[in-house]
């Protein structure tokens, strides 16, 4: 879903995107730009093979991808990679202003293009930015934005996004604030269709957005028919779901969160069903670690010839209903069709479906007790965890001679009985210390990180906590993504497969990817230095868009700084660079901003 949703329409690219999740696996967001722009399904190790062009993409997407995470829902990568670091501008930790957690899985994208108006997309979905193989539930729409007026049913989604700058654990800074709130003016005038069969546009459904909410959300009506899918329940909310409907009602969850209810809340449910054995079993040996359950949550409601179907984040618990949490539901409506039927969206088309094949009939068991020790230490782990989360933490980096020491400072109060290990995540775990604040760690610039991962141990035979944050740093210097850089371009051939790839910018850069031909910049390393390709890259995106030597003109004299430089940018190399950095630069310097605009409108339409 992620690539799809992600993917532009034919003749568009990714302006802006905005993403927000429980939980987030780096490794994901590390594939993320290069996977869609080279229209891959392929896992991070094999992308890390093309790492110049991950390099770019992932520079590039700090400015474009903003990804929004509960502050203790970061997952420990299991490898560590320089590359984490050029992900902390895309990384906003956040928190629910009522104490719960931040659990929306919420995509918003806009997509622009030189012939058409922009096209907003949205997927409300239930499932975070993981590698998780759960069986999840998503509703995508796309949509250009109506300019007359706003739009009702789109208001709580336009709600959503505006109030993400005030949930973020550190401050955001103005220009990321701005993208953000455009993004929720744009979308308040978007209508998003519902899918065929359905009537009118998607309704959004906010909920957790305000301080102090805690009066229960109520559906919209109520009903005659009921379907309700979570992995999580409460009683409470069950029976307020079943005031609202009459029979048949049919629940589907997991075995363990069914068995934790009292019996007399399980009697009004006409069908309870769970997930076979065999939807549960892992095809693939290497995929174990990956969790594969039901984390789909999904509500129909039948009234009168209608149905409604609620999408969304919200489990069916007191905490997402009472806006402990913060959640976003998708609600559409259209007709529930005859019995019978192959028309219509109700309840029985959803069973004819399939998936319900895949349950069986939940048969109660034993509710699962649990020593008083165990849960005396669960309860230690979670507070321990909560007051990570909540610390005086942070990170500091200061050269000391030609390396770095990065040290994790602050103070944190940590519960008896439990054990906290940190490391950068930049590292591997061997180099995990205790938690004895200050910690000090002696790294090269490239592994200057603001990611921490932590392990919280109990004294007892449970599970460890582990968890990664975003601190707030300093001292990390602006020179760090060009040390990254000079671990990957070693050589002036990596150096020119580099550059003629970031002169063609993100959307030209598939191609090269997926080892296809086509462009002056698609050379083979036996090429060598022949200047003259190069020499038509550079005049190219001079006349197009000449700001794009900016970083260019920042790379290159990083690189010639350094002892190596020279060898990894050679004389002539630099020499014809610096002919037509001066010339382009004395141009716009020279130019107004109308002859400015003219001039590359003048450039873009004949090249």
């Amino acid at each position: 879903m992620a690539m799809d949703v992600l993917r532009p329409p034919a003749g568009f690219r990714i302006d802006h995107a905005v993403l927000s999740t429980y939980s987030l696996d780096l490794d994901v967001l590390l594939a993320l730009p290069l996977a869609v722009l080279a229209h891959s399904d392929r896992g991070v190790d094999e992308l890390m093979e093309e790492p110049l062009l991950l390099l770019e993409a992932l520079r590039e997407a700090g400015e474009r991808v903003h990804v929004f995470v509960d502050e203790s829902g970061i997952a420990i990568p299991h490898t560590n990679r320089a590359l984490y670091s050029l992900l902390e501008t895309s990384v906003h930790p956040v928190r629910s202003v009522n104490g719960g957690t931040f659990h929306p899985k919420v995509w918003v994208v806009r997509f622009v293009s030189d012939d058409a108006p922009p096209r907003f997309r949205v997927a409300i979905a239930s499932r975070n930015l993981t590698f998780d193989r759960s069986w999840d539930v998503a509703l995508v729409s796309e949509n250009a934005a109506d300019e007359q007026r706003p739009v009702e049913a789109s208001a709580d989604l336009a709600r959503f996004l505006n109030t993400l700058p005030e949930l973020t654990a550190q401050t955001l800074d103005v220009q990321r604030i701005d993208v953000v709130r455009a993004l929720a003016e744009d979308v308040a005038r978007t209508s998003f269709p519902a899918p065929q069969g359905f009537r009118g546009p998607i309704r959004f459904h906010g909920l957790g957005l305000e301080d102090g909410a805690d009066t229960p959300w109520q559906l919209e009506r109520k009903g005659n028919g009921l379907l309700a899918i979570a992995p999580f329940l409460s009683a409470t909310t069950l029976d307020q779901l079943v005031r609202l409907s009459r029979p048949p009602r049919t629940l589907i969850s997991r075995r363990e969160a069914l068995d934790a209810l009292p019996p007399r809340h399980r009697e009004a449910w006409d069908s309870i069903l769970v997930l076979s054995e065999s939807a549960l079993d892992e095809p693939d040996d290497r995929q174990t670690e990956r969790h594969s359950d039901l984390h789909a949550k999904l509500i129909a409601l039948e009234h009168g010839h209608q149905v409604t179907w609620y999408v969304g984040s919200a489990n069916l618990t007191h905490a997402a209903f009472t806006g402990r949490n913060v959640e976003v539901v998708a609600a559409i409506t259209g007709p529930k069709g005859r019995p019978g039927s192959d028309k219509g969206s109700g309840i029985e088309r959803f069973v004819e479906s399939g998936f319900p094949r895949l349950c069986e009939a939940y048969r109660p068991g034993e509710p699962a007790t649990e020593d008083p020790k165990i849960a005396a230490a669960r309860e230690r782990l979670d507070t321990a965890r909560q007051r990570l989360v909540k610390g005086d933490l942070r990170v500091v980096c200061r050269p000391e001679g030609k390396a770095w020491t990065w040290m994790l400072e602050g103070s944190v109060a940590l519960p008896e009985g439990v054990s906290v290990s940190a490391w950068p995540v930049s590292v591997n775990e061997d180099h995990a210390r205790p938690l004895e604040l200050p910690l000090a760690w002696p790294l090269p610039m490239s592994r200057l990180t603001a990611f921490v991962a932590f392990r919280v141990e109990a004294d007892a035979a449970i599970d460890d906590v582990r968890m990664a944050l975003k601190l707030p740093a300093s001292g990390i210097p602006d020179s760090r993504v060009a040390q990254v850089l000079r671990t990957l371009i070693d050589s002036p051939q990596r150096f020119l497969q580099f550059l003629r790839a970031l002169l063609g910018g993100l959307d030209s850069m598939p191609d090269w990817a997926m080892g296809n031909g086509g462009g002056s910049w698609q050379r083979h390393q036996s090429d060598g230095l022949d200047n003259a390709p190069l020499l038509e890259d550079l005049v190219r995106a001079a006349s197009r868009d000449p700001q794009r030597l900016e970083p260019l003109q920042r790379l290159i004299e990083d690189l010639r700084a350094t002892s190596e430089g020279p060898s990894i940018v050679p004389d002539d190399l630099y020499e014809m660079w610096r002919t037509i950095y001066a010339a382009v630069h004395h141009d716009l310097d020279q130019a107004t901003p109308r002859d400015s605009a003219e001039t590359t409108g003048t450039s873009n339409a004949t090249t």
